[in-house]
Parts: C-alpha cells; structure tokens; sequence
C-alpha cells in the first residue's frame, strides 16, 4: 500500500463500506419497546448506552441492539413470541399424524444450538439460574448463562460472548448475547444493562 496503491486500497475501502451500510439497520428503542410489549416483555434502557446497528449475519438473528458509549460492549436482543408455536402446537394436538414438541420444552434445544453457533461448533457450559431468582429478578420462568468465545460471523469484532437465556411459559423466549474484548472488564459491564429486559408482570 506504501508504494502507490493506497488510493486504490482507499476507494475500495470506501466503496464496502457504502455497499455494506445498506444492509445494517438502527432500531430506535421506542419501537423495539413496541414490538416487545406485544409479546408481553418490557425494556428500559441503561443509562450510558445507545442504540447500535443491527447486523445481517447468519448465526443469530436479534432486533434491537445496544452499545456502550464509553467502553467497548455491546448487547445484542433477540426474541421469539410462543404465541405462534403454540397454535400450531393446538392444531397438531388434532392431527394423529402429527408429532411435536410442545413450545414450552423447544428453548433447550434453541439455546443449545446456538451456543454451537457462536463458538463454531465448540461445546460450552451453560449453566442455569436458580429458579426463584430468575422469577423474582425477570420474571421468567427459566433461565441461565453461558461466557464463551466467538468463532463466528455474529461475533465479528469481538472476542468474548456471554449469553443469557430467559424462557417463560406460553410467552416468549429471550437470548441476550453480551459481547467484549476484555475479559476482566466484561462482568462490570454487564452490570448496568443486567435487569434491562424482563417479561412483564
């Protein structure tokens, strides 16, 4: 690049870049409030953050986004209404030839998957919180977490991940992926948006 080619190197930089932007999208946090009401969750956003863009990749797909505005975190929401599996559950329960599993039992198998994802195939533990905390402090009826490293499109830009799941009955299922590059600086971090998101009472 040092020997005549950095104009080249810099249109082309340019050029991703204004390609790129077209697929990344900022959510505002009123209409992530909105879409999430809906489905019977709330959120408040944490003091000293703001909305990210939201990131086209094939591992995790989330609808709102936020970031750090002085240190390098981000978290990343994504969310799944019940309502629609459940209905589809019902109408299963009629057809003797229909096998499935019910809606309420599916986010073991979500969590599981996705934790492979992020780590490129890598088995991580993922521990499960205690059932009054994860009620009296979300609202969920289950819930745990899992602090990995990323190997993945998703985690692009980062190193570390930690994941928290929240499930509640005949509701929603949540994943919350924190996301750094510090490892003794990522528990502090979470700290703030910890209690952001949780299911209505």
């Amino acid at each position: 690049m040092k020997n005549g080619i950095v104009g080249l190197a810099a249109f082309a930089l340019i050029v991703m870049s204004f390609t790129t932007s077209e697929k990344k999208e900022v959510v505002k946090v009123s209409a992530f409030q909105k879409e999430i009401k809906a489905m019977g969750l709330e959120f408040n956003m944490p003091a000293g953050y703001e909305e990210s863009e939201i990131k086209e990749n094939g591992d995790l797909q989330y609808s709102f986004a936020i970031k750090n505005k002085t240190a390098d975190f981000e978290v990343r929401y994504s969310v799944w209404s019940l309502k629609p599996e459940l209905e589809e559950y019902e109408k299963c329960k009629k057809d003797p030839n229909c096998l499935m599993v019910h809606p309420n039992k599916t986010y073991t198998g979500r969590i599981q998957a996705n934790v492979l994802n992020m780590t490129g195939g890598q088995d991580w533990d993922i521990g499960a919180f205690p059932e009054q905390a994860v009620k009296r402090e979300f609202n969920a009826d289950n819930g745990g977490s899992s602090f990995f490293e990323f190997n993945c499109e998703f985690g692009k830009g980062y190193k570390y991940g930690q994941m928290i799941y929240l499930h509640k009955d005949n509701v929603a299922d949540v994943i919350i992926t924190y996301m750094s590059n510090d490892k003794d600086s990522h528990s502090d971090l979470m700290e703030v948006p910890f209690h952001a998101h949780t299911f209505k009472n």
